[in-house]
């Protein structure tokens, strides 16, 4: 019986041996993961705070983006309204330069329309200002400028009796020829001329076709009843324009025409 048993122990001992190995084996697997488990655990700790601080500043920079973008779109908003204005300002001005070109054309146009019709001393100082502003290139406000500094001595013109010394080619018996004469003016209608000696005279005046020089027979024939004495009543207009101290009322011998208002 004790050599059976003996036996069956001898046969048993390499199960037993194998049972406590595996045993060993197991539990060192379970040392191995609880150790494993515990790094884990260690390294999540550390990881867990790291990605914690991570998205507080991750939360934070978006705040300051969402700011930064409400910020950008009150911006945005802010110039478009002012580019909206600048570009309504723009056409404003191209509109009123529009009207300012328009009107500076016309106003151009009606120059070269009355120039015919000024007495010639005028007639030679707008057609050179004109002549100036045509071929020069001025902006809207220089060309202005000039025009009514021309409207401005065409009305001091009208306003004073001018007397003006210049050659003149006349008709005489002898064919036309250059006299020197003294042409009076009064106002932007009505002008003579006569000669120092008397001899040569006639009267001006703005006509249908512009001014117009009327010599000598032909003068007096437009004053009708009152050509007598034309020549002395010139003179002593002359004399009394060249010494005003000896001024005094001298019958003036008129022949106005009348302007059709249309041409204008």
């Amino acid at each position: 019986m004790k050599h059976l048993f003996a036996l069956t122990l001898t046969a048993l001992s390499p199960l037993f041996a194998y049972a406590q190995s595996s045993d060993a084996e197991l539990m060192q697997q379970w040392l191995d993961l609880e150790s494993q488990k515990g790094k884990l655990q260690l390294s999540w700790q550390a990881n867990e705070q790291a990605l914690k601080n991570q998205f507080s500043l991750l939360k934070r920079e978006k705040q300051a983006l969402n700011a930064l973008l409400k910020t950008a779109n009150a911006a945005r908003s802010e110039v478009d309204t002012k580019r909206l204005a600048l570009t309504e300002q723009q056409l404003a001005f191209e509109k009123n330069q529009q009207t300012v070109d328009a009107a500076l054309k016309n106003a151009h146009l009606f120059v070269k329309r009355i120039t015919p019709l000024l007495p010639p001393p005028l007639q030679n100082d707008w057609q050179t200002k004109t002549t100036q502003i045509e071929q020069t290139e001025l902006p809207n406000s220089e060309k202005l400028e000039r025009l009514l500094s021309m409207y401005k001595a065409a009305d001091e013109f009208n306003q004073r009796i001018a007397i003006h010394n210049t050659n003149m080619r006349l008709p005489s018996s002898e064919g036309d020829s250059e006299r020197l004469v003294n042409q009076i003016y009064l106002g932007l209608s009505q002008a003579w001329y006569i000669s120092d000696d008397g001899e040569f005279y006639g009267i001006g005046r703005v006509e249908q076709s512009g001014w117009q020089w009327h010599h000598g027979a032909a003068a007096k024939q437009l004053i009708g009843s009152n050509s007598e004495g034309l020549s002395t009543d010139l003179l002593a207009i002359k004399a009394m324009l060249e010494k005003p101290t000896n001024a005094s009322f001298i019958k003036a011998p008129l022949a106005i025409a009348s302007i059709d208002k249309e041409r204008l």
